[in-house]
């Protein structure tokens, strides 16, 4: 089954999208960020598109894999983009004490994964990390798909890297996360799971 009328089915089922809405007319590229943009943020099972979409949740390489599908499925051309990144005591001020504790005692190193999308001959950075709701908690959440803006990336980049022509884009990613995180990954792991666990109590599943 193609992944828009799985996506589509599954928001039909958690009561977000009409009943009578079908992928021919109704999954327009503004519909299909919203509704894996509002995903929660938490680790699924896998980063498979079918088991984002079946258990509706995901990260940012899990959602953004799902959406370049998405995308390419509707037509557009698509590229996955990564950057290195900190959680630092400036950028997680306003998370919870814990939270805070963790990157006091030292930055986090990450890697963010996002997408770049063509609509109309023009490239636009397409960012559907944070879920609308988290907005209120101070995170940086795009609220719409506008061709020819380009959407406010989900961190503070260090620089951004395409994927390798012919490599598999989380085989780069642990490649970077390797080479950015200097031994540190249990550290970020830690620090994901619980940012997830926290981001949950605000956007149940």
């Amino acid at each position: 089954m193609p992944l828009v009328q799985l996506l589509l089915a599954q928001a039909q089922r958690r009561g977000l999208v009409a009943n009578d809405l079908d992928d021919q007319s109704g999954a327009t590229p503004e519909l299909v960020f919203s509704l894996v943009r509002d995903m929660p943020y938490q680790r699924a099972s896998s980063r498979n598109p079918e088991d984002i979409i079946g258990e509706w949740r995901g990260t940012c390489s899990g959602k953004h894999y799902l959406l370049r599908d998405l995308f390419e499925e509707l037509g557009f051309k698509t590229r996955i983009l990564m950057c290195p990144h900190f959680f630092t005591p400036q950028n997680t001020a306003h998370f919870p004490v814990g939270l805070r504790r963790q990157t006091l005692a030292g930055s986090i190193p990450d890697i963010h994964t996002f997408l770049r999308v063509e609509f109309a001959d023009e490239w636009i950075d397409v960012d559907a990390t944070w879920p609308l709701k988290t907005g209120s908690l101070g995170f940086p959440v795009n609220q719409d798909l506008r061709p020819g803006v380009n959407m406010e990336i989900a961190c503070q980049p260090i620089e951004i890297l395409e994927i390798p022509e012919g490599m598999e884009p989380q085989s780069f990613k642990e490649q970077l996360i390797a080479a950015h995180c200097h031994g540190r990954q249990d550290q970020r792991d830690r620090f994901i799971e619980d940012m997830s666990g926290w981001l949950s109590e605000i956007t149940p599943r």
